[in-house]
């Protein structure tokens, strides 16, 4: 099971151009999701993880765009939906040992701007993720 993880985190790298920034733990969250049977949550996740990089984009061009009207309700979507990928991510993780899930917790999930900064980078690979699956969809 590890190999199929590894070599469809290294087929998503190929395709992003080598833009995978945390790739070990999307590799773990791979895995996770094979092994619990929660592959369909595993790509709810990176939908979700797609979204919310699009949310962040908005914001930070909301800054300077006055034609950003509503940047209370996208604020306010993202925090939803962050809380729901750290949610979800709890539950694919749930059946992985205690120091993996000591580590997300560290890494991801405590509220500290380290950990946001790490959030957002998992974001990106898993964003990665979804734009493959969805290359991948196209193709067949």
């Amino acid at each position: 099971m590890a190999q199929d993880a590894e070599l469809f985190c290294n087929e998503v790298e190929k395709f992003s151009d080598m833009k995978l920034l945390v790739k070990p733990d999307l590799q773990t969250l791979v895995m996770a999701s094979a092994n619990s049977f929660h592959e369909e949550l595993f790509f709810s996740i990176a939908f979700s993880a797609k979204y919310v990089r699009g949310l962040l984009r908005v914001i930070q061009q909301g800054v300077t765009n006055p034609d950003i009207k509503n940047l209370a309700q996208i604020k306010k979507d993202l925090a939803e939906n962050m809380e729901q990928i750290t949610a979800n991510l709890k539950i694919l993780i749930a059946n992985e040992s205690t120091e993996v899930k000591e580590e997300f917790e560290q890494n991801y999930f405590s509220l500290t701007a380290e950990s946001f900064a790490n959030l957002r980078k998992l974001l990106n690979d898993l964003e990665w993720v979804k734009i493959y699956h969805n290359h991948l969809k196209r193709t067949k």
